[in-house]
């Protein structure tokens, strides 16, 4: 209400408008910038579009691609291969052990949750060099055990074959679709898969035409993101596929703009090769979001009669139990072992009894913890994880709750699809575009291949807190925020002293998901760090490539390895630790004080549709 004689006019913008603006526009430049300038690039000279006298528009690195058709088809076709072979394995030993822990009367359900998830946890660089050594021909743990079988052959398993790198990428990207079907799974109402049963349809019917169109949408949506989780990935086909003679996109992109000795980086080259994937992935989301845009139709939880129904397995269980516990010692237990056998041994050799009482040696972990090197990464990892992780938290979340407020408009709508559509960005084709940017700013922003660059790049994955700050603000009442309007406050301070701590858990929750997302990065790093400012998974990598001459230390990196495993863990962890103690420590303050609990009001992260938790879980989609 003004006051009587002030003069009305135009109203200037509050705090609030002010702070959805700016959010707003970082998240525009994170996401839109970088890919601007990859278009502009794919059409602009066959290196940097600007600052380069070459530099023309036209169509040439588009000829070029056609002119080389014959390597683009073999690179789609290669590409098409390890991402669908790969989604396609990853999304059955996901659906299947999501069945188990969820739909089953298996025993240890909660136990092998909790074994699935902890891969979770190891970086994939590491992950990625665990399978390396557990299948090398001379030495790998698991050829030694299947040479034991009486029909195996003298290498049971070519580490560098096509069909096994499908298969190592399928293993580990198991836990990110695992964490989305389980809770897809867990709100499907049983009754209607018994209703099909009582009416003589056997398992396979009420399977084919209950269970999985009742998942549909759902399973569409894990579908679409992990292939592009999977087209994005690229420390398997970087440690397997130069070997393999395969070309693989992230692998094709990454070679085209690493300079060999007399060539030139073909950034322009490099560009079009993005964009043509990018526009694959594109479609792929947009139709994911045309299937699943009325998946309320398909809704089964509702206030009356559900119940999640169990299925007993009967003589199915022992051979079921067996087939989870290959896949956890695959997962799990061998990479480890492996890596430990590898920096205990100061050169490759086979496992057996002489050699680990005579050949065995611990000294290089104590090298790698007297390496200055090592911690100084370690150092540049937490900055830039905990830096990527704040912006994006921070701003997304802004942004989230005045689009949650607003009036769904057009303009709106859009808005909330931008800002959710990161997840539809593989993240080599978000490296490179943020190389591209930083290499056309840096005349005059001179950031590139410093920390700052890699912080901003990090931050690329904002639609994760976006998605997860959005959902939390609907899950809360605007009558609060009225109240506090009408008792004076102006709409930010509403934000800030209502809204703002509702959302905390949520928020804290999803900083320290991108927090560990962060650590365990590889993709990005390889596109932007330097010597000066790569963090330790770049470095990890430094000492198991041969290439990298000085820095090749095989024995030195799985100890380096296992001690980032360790760390990540412990760090994760104990965040959780922290935030479930803090939650608790509210509570019995609430209650002391006779106050209405205000963590029990807050919203939980919910497990939502489909893009909302996806790149948080890894390779993680919350």
């Amino acid at each position: 209400m003004f006051k009587a004689g002030r003069t009305t006019g135009r109203k200037r913008p509050t705090t609030m408008t002010i702070a959805m603006i700016v959010s707003g526009a970082v998240i525009f430049i994170l996401l839109a910038v970088p890919l601007i300038v990859q278009v502009i690039t794919a059409f602009r000279g066959p290196f940097l579009p600007f600052g380069v006298s070459s530099a023309q528009w036209g169509v040439e690195n588009f000829v070029t691609l056609w002119q080389l058709r014959e390597d683009f088809w073999g690179v789609l076709g290669a590409t098409g291969a390890f991402v669908g072979g790969s989604t396609l394995l990853t999304l059955l030993m996901a659906f299947g052990l999501a069945w188990v822990t969820v739909r089953t009367d298996a025993p240890w359900r909660r136990l092998i949750s909790v074994l699935v998830i902890v891969p979770y946890i190891i970086p994939p660089i590491v992950k990625a060099q665990a399978y390396l050594l557990m299948l090398s021909p001379e030495s790998g743990v698991l050829n030694q055990l299947l040479r034991l079988l009486p029909f195996a052959s003298d290498v049971p398993i070519d580490p560098y074959a096509f069909p096994t790198m499908i298969f190592i990428q399928a293993l580990t990207n198991v836990t990110f679709p695992y964490l989305m079907i389980v809770p897809i799974l867990t709100n499907m109402d049983g009754s209607l898969e018994e209703s099909a049963r009582v009416s003589g349809a056997s398992w396979p019917q009420t399977l084919r035409r209950v269970t999985l169109p009742m998942l549909w949408p759902g399973l569409l949506g894990v579908t679409v993101l992990t292939f592009i989780l999977g087209l994005g990935s690229l420390e398997v086909p970087l440690l397997f596929g130069q070997e393999s003679g395969r070309d693989i996109f992230a692998l094709k992109l990454w070679t085209l703009i690493s300079s060999n000795a007399g060539e030139l980086p073909q950034y322009g080259l490099a560009a079009a090769w993005g964009l043509v994937f990018l526009v694959i992935t594109t479609v792929a989301f947009a139709i994911y979001l045309r299937a699943t845009r009325n998946a309320e139709r398909r809704a089964s939880v509702s206030g009356k009669g559900f119940r999640p129904s169990t299925m007993r397995m009967g003589p199915w269980k022992i051979p079921v139990m067996l087939l989870v516990a290959v896949f956890i010692l695959l997962t799990g237990i061998l990479p480890l072992l492996a890596l430990l056998w590898a920096a205990i041994t100061p050169y490759p050799v086979a496992f057996s009894i002489d050699a680990m009482l005579g050949s065995t040696d611990f000294g290089a972990f104590g090298t790698v913890l007297a390496d200055p090197e090592f911690w100084v990464s370690l150092g540049r990892t937490v900055i830039i994880a905990g830096g990527s992780a704040t912006i994006a938290v921070v701003f997304a979340t802004v942004l989230a709750y005045g689009i949650a407020r607003s009036k769904k408009t057009g303009w709106v709508k859009a808005m909330d699809l931008f800002a959710s559509s990161s997840v539809a960005i593989p993240a080599t084709i978000a490296g490179f575009a943020m190389f591209l940017t930083f290499m056309v700013i840096n005349p005059y922003i001179p950031i590139a291949g410093t920390l700052l660059a890699l912080v901003i790049a990090y931050s690329y994955r904002v639609s994760i807190a976006y998605r997860s700050s959005y959902s939390a603000t609907l899950q809360i009442r605007p009558e609060l925020e009225e109240a506090a309007l009408t008792s004076g406050a102006s709409r930010f301070e509403g934000f800030r002293r209502i809204i703002a701590p509702l959302l905390m858990p949520t928020v804290m929750a999803v900083w320290i998901q991108m927090f560990i997302l962060g650590t365990n990065e590889f993709t990005l790093p390889a596109f932007l760090a330097t010597p000066s400012s790569r963090p330790l998974s770049m470095y990890i990598y430094a000492m198991i490539n041969p290439r990298s001459a000085q820095l090749y230390a095989p024995d030195q990196g799985a100890a380096m390895a296992l001690i980032f495993t360790l760390m990540v863990f412990a760090i994760g962890y104990g965040l959780q630790w922290a935030l479930s103690r803090r939650a608790i420590g509210r509570t019995r303050k609430a209650v002391s004080a006779g106050l209405p609990d205000l963590a029990a009001a807050s919203p939980a992260p919910a497990p939502a549709d489909s893009a909302t938790v996806t790149l948080a879980v890894q390779r993680h989609k919350r």
